[in-house]
């Protein structure tokens, strides 16, 4: 059923009033402006400060590789300053250490090995929640969940460099090159956050099927939806016309070779090999896709596949990301008399998310009221709703900056789905 929902305000759904916010989108698509961090929230601009100059780093030193691997960087180049972020937040911490009487970290270097240690094992205290001060921002050299939420809520203009957000911006283009009616354009945009949910590896045999089925070019002649591959994918030549890739038994994520389980979040998959036939190449999602895309996805296809399961279109119309990601899903009750999707008795709106850190998913988070809503939920994976203190903190920093959102684990959530299907039916 291709429905498109329609852009009106039923009668009875009204907007409920809103705390202003600086940030003009919410996550995934991201905030272009800085959020305003008050008293309560300062430490959290200096992990933010820190998080941000930490990915700003990363993807110099990625740039820096890929560009040396195609022999593209003179030998002679001047390395950069260290990004402003992290000046910034050096600067902080450096009054921070001083005022607590504490030899601040000696340079650079010992400030991003202290970024490697729990912030409650700092020698300084930092006003966070309980969960995200038993959090490093690194992981060796890797930037951490908490680093990546962090980056992402504080710093204006830095998400623009983030392989995800240029992923979401290519998405959308594809999606409205190739289509002609605003159906079209939604239908494509469904189908593409699919399909990089479903593949974290593709063939470039599947590639060229995917080019067939979304074959308008861009300005190079190519169909566009081959860039937002190159985007999105590291490509990989085989000399073998069959690959083995290791992946997640459940989750479908690339693994190590010799990895003996899954390190995604909440996931209980183990290792298990996929087979590949190619011409000359295979394609691996980049770490960011799979974390922000990929993985946050899994949330969200799992609720629209187990709902649409169970009950029939005529009871519920599902919409995923309705008007390209006003929020993940929208789920309409039907009026069994005359079950018609433009016409629902009421409608219901979900936005999952699987985040570490409650505190900064609540700064980040902000309702798109593109489409009215008579609920409107946060609907947590099992695993981060059964971690200690995660919900009381999340509600409670949701308190003041969108009114009227319900936090709701998501097995919960479907049965409260099912219930209120039910009653309809019985009505």
């Amino acid at each position: 059923m291709q429905v498109l929902y329609p852009l009106y305000r039923p009668e009875g759904i009204e907007v409920p009033g809103k705390v202003p916010m600086s940030t003009t989108q919410g996550v995934p698509s991201g905030a272009k402006g800085s959020l305003i961090f008050g008293d309560a929230t300062s430490d959290y601009l200096v992990v933010a400060l820190l998080a941000t100059g930490l990915a700003e780093i990363a993807e110099r030193r990625r740039r820096r590789q890929a560009g040396f691997a195609h022999g593209r960087i003179p030998r002679n180049f001047e390395p950069q300053l260290l990004p402003g972020p992290w000046r910034a937040a050096a600067a902080r911490l450096w009054w921070r250490f001083q005022g607590a009487g504490v030899a601040p970290p000696a340079d650079d270097l010992a400030l991003m090995q202290l970024c490697r240690v729990p912030f409650c094992d700092w020698d300084v205290h930092l006003n966070l929640s309980e969960i995200d001060s038993e959090m490093a921002l690194l992981d060796g050299d890797e930037l951490t969940e908490l680093a990546h939420e962090a980056a992402r809520v504080g710093v204006p203009d830095v998400e623009a460099d983030f392989i995800e957000e240029r992923t979401f911006a290519m998405i959308k283009a594809v999606a409205e090159l190739n289509g002609t009616t605003p159906e079209g354009v939604q239908h494509n945009y469904e189908r593409l956050r699919r399909f990089l949910i479903d593949n974290t590896v593709l063939s470039d045999k599947q590639v060229r099927t995917v080019m067939r089925e979304f074959p308008s070019p861009g300005t190079n002649g190519q169909p566009l939806v081959q860039t937002l591959i190159e985007i999105a994918f590291e490509r990989r030549t085989s000399d073998s016309p069959t690959v083995q890739v290791t992946c997640c038994s459940d989750c479908g994520n690339p693994l190590a070779e010799r990895a003996n389980k899954c390190g995604t979040p909440g996931c209980v998959g183990a290792p298990s090999e996929k087979q590949l036939s190619v011409f000359e190449a295979y394609f691996v999602q980049h770490r960011g896709v799979r974390r922000y895309i990929h993985d946050a996805g899994l949330l969200e296809v799992r609720l629209h596949d187990t709902l649409r399961a169970d009950l029939p279109e005529t009871a519920v119309f599902l919409r995923p990301w309705p008007e390209r990601d006003a929020f993940d899903l929208l789920i309409a009750f039907l009026d069994p008399r005359d079950p018609d999707p433009g016409q629902p008795v009421e409608v219901w709106g979900v936005d999952g998310k699987d985040h570490a850190s409650p505190t900064l998913l609540a700064i980040g988070f902000h309702w798109k009221y593109a489409v009215p809503c008579h609920r409107r939920f946060i609907v947590l994976p099992t695993h981060r709703a059964e971690q200690p203190g995660y919900v009381p903190t999340l509600t409670t920093e949701l308190e003041g900056r969108d009114v009227g959102i319900e936090v709701v684990e998501e097995e919960k959530f479907v049965a409260m789905v099912r219930a209120r299907a039910a009653e309809m039916e019985l009505a």
